[in-house]
């Protein structure tokens, strides 16, 4: 599976340059959700219920216009753990022609300490950040739209409702296997002035949780770095 890597500028220089886009990450915990192969995601946070099932199939089955980056989390991982063959072919079987994207550009970006064009260029817009409640910490957030700990998906219709009429923001999504479902639903109704972005778990060491392996490798060094460019 071949994946376009055009690099953290590229994503800065559009938010730079005002071109809004939408950029969503499908990793272990959305192929298991899709192709039925496990009842939660592994880190516990998102039980997979039938109808989650078809609003994710449906965000790769339904194309979206304009620019919209389906992008793919951890594929080296994914090989490994042999879903790599399987989401190729069902990929084949009900969406073909997708361009796919790497995933892994804004983790890579934090882990070695060059987050910084792309936080800096954020700034220039109103940040709306979307998920747990440690994420309140963040100092670029201009508004906190806060979800449960777990199983987030029993609210995706009021976390929808309240994004729905924002104008020309940028928003953080970190809302597990519902972010894929909410940007799905939300490019066609402000896709178009605004930026709908997928960054997981990115911002977690930044407020004191490190949700991931690598984030023990984000020092407060690195995440000065990230945040202030020195």
């Amino acid at each position: 599976m071949e994946l376009e890597s055009p690099g953290l500028k590229f994503y800065a220089d559009k938010l730079s340059k005002g071109e809004p886009f939408s950029f969503i990450r499908y990793g272990n915990g959305e192929w298991d959700c899709i192709m039925n192969l496990y009842h939660r995601t592994r880190s516990g946070s998102q039980k997979f219920t039938p109808d989650l099932r078809k609003a994710l199939k449906d965000s790769l089955v339904k194309k979206r216009a304009g620019p919209y980056y389906l992008a793919l989390q951890s594929p080296d991982f994914l090989k490994r753990v042999k879903l790599l063959p399987k989401l190729e072919k069902w990929l084949k079987n009900n969406a073909p022609g997708r361009d796919w994207y790497n995933g892994e550009v804004f983790a890579r970006a934090s882990r070695h300490g060059q987050m910084f064009p792309l936080v800096s260029a954020m700034k220039q817009h109103r940040v709306v950040v979307v998920g747990p409640p440690w994420l309140m910490k963040l100092p670029f957030a201009s508004v906190f739209v806060p979800i449960t700990k777990r199983n987030c998906w029993t609210n995706v219709d009021a976390i929808e409702k309240q994004l729905r009429d924002l104008k020309g923001v940028v928003i953080s999504f970190s809302a597990g296997p519902a972010t894929k479902v909410l940007i799905h639903r939300l490019h066609p109704i402000i896709g178009k002035h605004s930026w709908l972005i997928d960054f997981g778990s990115v911002w977690d060491p930044y407020c004191g949780v490190k949700s991931r392996h690598y984030h023990g490798r984000i020092t407060p060094a690195v995440q000065r770095r990230n945040l202030r460019g020195k």
